[in-house]
């Protein structure tokens, strides 16, 4: 197989989604509950339900080390990340609500931390590599810097009940957060979204307010992404699961059909931009994840993982490589072409 380049030659837009490698793991039987692909596509991290954490080679297909073994106690390794910078660095959190900074070239943890009284579900770190943001149960969202993994600041959830306080849209979040997403051009930038049925959009350096909401999208895992001031949202509902939406504008700029029969409708938990035409989502509705043109509404392919979700789906490198993973430890590997 041809070695791979992030050069700046320019690609036609993809026709197919292609498998290169059905990996199974057997981490645990829960299955995978998060993915990180390194910048060069050439590291793949997995996070399974016992809080085990895997590298595997995309490559060739094959499990490389553990960075953490988990364990029968142990809950879901939830959210990993790569520095944008560095592709040994690697953020990971957990439902424990543990932080933990690995090596994966040496396959150690460098420092680990947990937030007490909060389940973490996502974890993203900003196009500079300067802060990493994290957030779950607790509906907060923790700032930190990526240096020193010293906490910076903190935006608080909406605290109606208590504050006696009218409940203001720009406020915090209500519910569970899912998701959130670092712009990857505008550093202090990013959004994040959850169970109450909403997107928010932040900029770290305001105290607590975020700057503008988007009503609607219910996220329930890694369901968010960003690509040329667009947000991406799959929502775990029936119907116009996926949806794109513009950072100017509180209604959807397109609902792009994601294929599903109507009986099991299209629930999906993950969705990654691969190309500015293209994206890759999975869910529950279809067991499986599938790739779409966003300009034409054309299928350009389906991983199905057999009676099992569709946790996660990740991309890089413009689709030169995408994994999916969920559950029952079924992992695929595939691209774009």
């Amino acid at each position: 197989m041809a070695s791979r380049s992030r050069d700046s030659v320019k690609r036609e837009p993809p026709s197919q989604l292609k498998v290169r490698h059905a990996i199974p793991l057997t981490r645990d039987t829960q299955g995978i509950y998060s993915l990180a692909l390194s910048g060069d596509g050439h590291q793949l991290i997995v996070g399974f339900g016992n809080g085990a954490i895997q590298a595997v080679d995309p490559d060739v297909g094959k499990p490389l080390r553990d960075l953490f073994s988990g364990g029968v106690s142990r809950q879901a390794t939830t959210g990993l990340c790569f520095h944008p910078t560095d592709n040994s660095h690697l953020i990971a959190v957990g439902a424990e609500g543990t932080v933990a900074v690995y090596n994966t070239q040496t396959a150690t943890c460098v420092t680990s931390f947990t937030e007490e009284d909060n389940q973490l579900y996502t974890v993203d770190i900003s196009a500079d590599g300067s802060t990493f943001a994290t957030a779950g149960r607790n509906r907060g969202i923790k700032i930190y810097d990526a240096r020193n993994n010293q906490l910076i600041n903190v935006l608080e959830p909406a605290d109606y009940v208590t504050s006696g306080k009218e409940l203001r849209p720009i406020d915090g979040h209500t519910r569970r957060i899912y998701a959130l997403r670092f712009h990857p051009q505008e550093r202090h930038i990013f959004v994040s979204g959850g169970w109450d049925d909403s997107i928010k959009i932040w900029d770290k350096r305001m105290a607590s307010e975020a700057r503008k909401v988007i009503n609607g999208p219910h996220i329930c895992g890694p369901g968010i992404d960003i690509k040329n001031n667009k947000i991406l949202t799959g929502s775990w509902v029936a119907r116009n699961a996926l949806q794109i939406w513009d950072f100017r504008k509180t209604t959807p700029e397109k609902s792009i059909v994601f294929p599903s029969d109507l009986d099991h409708g299209e629930f999906i938990y993950s969705a990654r931009y691969c190309t500015g035409d293209t994206v890759l989502a999975g869910g529950s509705g279809t067991n499986s994840a599938q790739a779409v043109n966003i300009k034409t509404d054309a299928v350009l392919g389906e991983i199905k993982l057999h009676r099992h979700p569709a946790h996660v789906v990740t991309s890089t490198m413009d689709g030169q490589v995408v994994a999916v993973g969920g559950g029952r430890g079924n992992l695929h590997v595939g691209y774009l072409e």
